[in-house]
């Protein structure tokens, strides 16, 4: 068994440190709970074919190009930063970080007095990150600058400025808040990471487990599409005679679904609606007559846009 892989099992790749609590915390969302664990391999109790792997989120990508693991997930500043762009296959994008929904950005930063209040103030100064690569190359990329030393760091990062060790530094932050309540400000952004789901090219040559891999994919996205607008499956009584006017309120995903009932002056209606849209419709609605407005919180919404084509 090469890197202890079973035949005819996924092995998925759950990042350790920052991310972890997230992922696992969207995994169980999405139908593969995990148990709380020190292990480096869990399981599943709804899907024996899997097992997760829990491994360095900056060692992610080039465990998932050696195929210890067909598949994993790991921030797309730690593929660039490993260089592994074109040597994995990116099969889906996601966009939350380890507090919120948003995507992380990673920023240039400094102290008012370092005197650098653009990139190109970084020109033969000393840059302090925990991405080496990833600064050199988006320094270069963006701004032409190539003219600086790397001071690599593994924690504390903004300290270094501070004790006199770097002119600058680079971080990574959803809001920026936290930085400059440390009395530092931000010279630029240099790189916006997401989480990816990404896959070994070997492994997705077998159509099964590419399925596979983008199963697990569809049902962390219906997870996340839910969490960034919640919505209701609604269930009401329509009198017959506003049936049409019902309808041409509703929003929907797909066109509400109208069942009869016993009673022929009513018909019961299904429909999914944004929490956004519920609050405004639901006065509107009662004005007409329905009656028995249920709400129920849907925790996934899958949509034909998830498949990849």
């Amino acid at each position: 068994m090469k890197f202890g892989k079973r035949k005819g099992v996924l092995y998925f790749g759950v990042p350790s440190g920052s991310l972890q609590e997230q992922v696992l915390r969207i995994l169980d969302k999405a139908g593969y709970p995990l148990p709380s664990s020190r292990q480096y391999e869990l399981s599943t109790p709804y899907d024996k074919d899997v097992v997760f792997r829990v491994l360095d989120r900056k060692e992610m990508p080039e465990k998932v190009n050696k195929g210890i693991v067909d598949c994993g997930i790991t921030g797309k500043d730690y593929i660039y930063e490993a260089g592994k762009e074109e040597a994995i296959i990116v099969v889906k994008d996601f966009i939350f970080s380890k507090r919120t929904n948003q995507p992380s950005r990673i920023v240039l930063a400094s102290r008012s007095e370092k005197g650098i209040e653009k990139p190109e103030d970084c020109a033969g100064k000393i840059i302090a990150t925990e991405l080496p690569n990833l600064t050199r190359r988006r320094m270069k990329e963006l701004f032409g600058i190539d003219d600086i030393e790397i001071l690599h760091s593994e924690g504390k990062t903004e300290a270094k400025v501070v004790m006199g060790e770097s002119d600058a530094f680079t971080d990574i932050t959803e809001t920026g808040e936290t930085l400059r309540a440390n009395g530092n400000h931000i010279v630029a952004e240099i790189f916006t990471s997401n989480p990816q789901l990404i896959a070994n090219k070997d492994a997705c040559e077998d159509t099964a487990t590419r399925d596979k891999i983008e199963d697990i994919g569809i049902c962390i996205d219906a997870v996340l599409k839910a969490e960034k607008e919640p919505v209701y499956m609604v269930f009401m009584d329509v009198p017959t005679g506003a049936l049409e006017q019902v309808e041409a309120l509703l929003p929907a995903v797909v066109s509400p679904t109208v069942s009869p009932v016993v009673d022929e002056a009513w018909r019961s209606v299904s429909v999914v609606i944004k929490e956004s849209e519920l609050n405004i419709l639901a006065p509107r609605l009662l004005r007409l007559g329905v009656d028995g407005i249920v709400p129920v919180p849907v925790p996934k919404v899958f949509t034909q846009e998830m498949i990849s084509s």
